[in-house]
């Protein structure tokens, strides 16, 4: 529970405050007063001023906001303003066009770089991800692989003529391929065979799927493994009474075993260990997308890690970052269109869930899913709702041309989108409140 809390507090904290520090930093860049920076919303809980401006923690931890001097309050946030004594270019509604974009755009743009920032980071400190197995599962049905007369159990020794140490290797050694024939040795019951595989047609995929061995990778703390002292690097040699030699036969075993103790044997330099575990039961989606139970004792495949030079570590963070948005903008389509079940949208408390749950797994899971939602936050902010950022680009778009929103279609645009703002508020706390009652 207290690492949910802490898990929560910094990650909700962390992304709210960056955001706001964004307008902020935006406003004060255009030379626009601020009154309020503000962590949370609805009443104030604790304030001090500080060079002119009301620093806040609000009671509601749905946001924050930062108050420009001169600009149209969101009913939420209320309060009188004191501008008559401020400078007149000091305020947001005497500002150019470009000064006024600047301090709303700012804010998404603190969270976006925020992600950057971080997937860099844990590329720097991290390295690379290594996949150190070259074994094959299953090829799909009707797949090249399948086709080509490749197995589970396969072991890739080569990729055109080139040695392959790991999936790493045989995926560039595949990319780079020239020739509409890959040609690969692999191994299969001590005898080695040559296999020809196609290269792919577009919206095809070879269906080569790695094997992983039977080495434990990252645990979640206090997860069944854990507590029973297992560790990272341990290998598994039989689950059950049946003896495993990979991760995938681990994972059979133990998702049919929900709530049955469970004898686990495991070695560690030359050593064996043994203990019975209680695999948990966890809901989980199937290939048909039905939800089934089954038991989990968390942990990960092993994998390996290898340095990266700082060119490659902010080329990888950055195309993390857009892969991050692309999955942002494909579940935003879904919402569009009422492909999404409610159940999806989750607010704080499932915030807190989350991020806890990423910190049992380590700091480098609770940093990937805080760039994560912080990608979230800066599409999510561009939504052209009024009262959200994009809402405010979008009012001023009539500029470009000319022409300005009315005072009093801004009112009611700025109603409706509390309106909106409001329901979607609703929808998450009784979505969390209801997770937390039914567990």
């Amino acid at each position: 529970m207290l690492t949910t809390i802490l898990a929560g507090v910094v990650t909700l904290g962390l992304i709210i405050f960056i955001h706001e520090l964004g307008h902020f930093l935006g406003a004060k860049a255009a030379g626009i007063h601020v009154h309020r920076f503000s962590i949370g919303m609805g009443p104030v809980l604790l304030s001090r001023r500080w060079k002119g401006t009301e620093w806040a923690l609000s009671l509601l931890p749905l946001g924050g906001y930062v108050r420009m001097a001169g600009m149209e309050l969101a009913p939420m946030e209320g309060g009188d303003m004191e501008e008559a004594e401020l400078p007149p270019e000091t305020l947001f509604r005497n500002k150019s066009l470009g000064g006024r974009f600047l301090a709303i755009i700012a804010g998404p743009l603190a969270n976006l770089i925020l992600a950057a920032l971080i997937s860099i980071g844990l590329l720097v400190s991290g390295g690379e991800t290594v996949y150190p197995t070259t074994w094959l599962s299953e090829p799909p049905e009707s797949s090249l692989a399948a086709e080509a007369g490749l197995l589970r159990g396969d072991r890739i020794l080569e990729v055109n003529g080139q040695e392959s140490p790991d999936w790493n290797a045989v995926d560039a050694l595949l990319r780079t391929g020239e020739g509409a024939v890959q040609s690969l040795l692999v191994e299969r019951e001590g005898r080695k065979l040559s296999v020809q595989l196609p290269v792919p047609a577009e919206g095809q995929s070879w269906g080569l799927i790695p094997l992983f061995d039977n080495r434990v990778g990252r645990m979640l703390r206090d997860g069944p493994a854990a507590r029973a002292g297992i560790r990272e690097g341990d290998r598994l040699v039989e689950v059950a009474g049946r003896p495993v030699l990979f991760f995938e036969e681990i994972a059979e075993i133990i998702n049919e075993r929900a709530g049955e103790e469970t004898l686990v044997v495991w070695e560690r330099n030359g050593e064996r260990f043994e203990a019975m575990l209680l695999p948990e039961a966890s809901d989980t989606p199937d290939a048909d997308g039905k939800v089934r139970s089954i038991g989990r004792i968390f942990f990960e495949p092993y994998l390996e890690s290898r340095p990266l030079s700082l060119w490659s570590s902010v080329k990888g963070g950055l195309t993390r970052t857009v892969g991050y948005i692309a999955l942002t903008l494909a579940f935003l389509k879904e919402a569009v269109f009422f492909r999404v079940n409610a159940d999806a949208v989750g607010g704080p408390i499932a915030i807190f869930q989350m991020a806890g749950q990423m910190a049992g797994w380590g700091l480098e899971n609770l940093l990937f899913f805080i760039a994560f939602f912080s990608t979230q936050l800066f599409l999510l902010n561009l939504l052209p709702i009024p009262v959200l950022d994009g809402g405010h680009i979008l009012m001023m778009i009539p500029e470009l041309f000319g022409r300005e929103v009315s005072e009093n279609l801004r009112l009611r645009l700025t109603q409706v989108g509390m309106f909106i703002l409001l329901g979607i508020i609703v929808l998450v706390i009784f979505n969390d409140l209801r997770r937390v009652i039914t567990g």
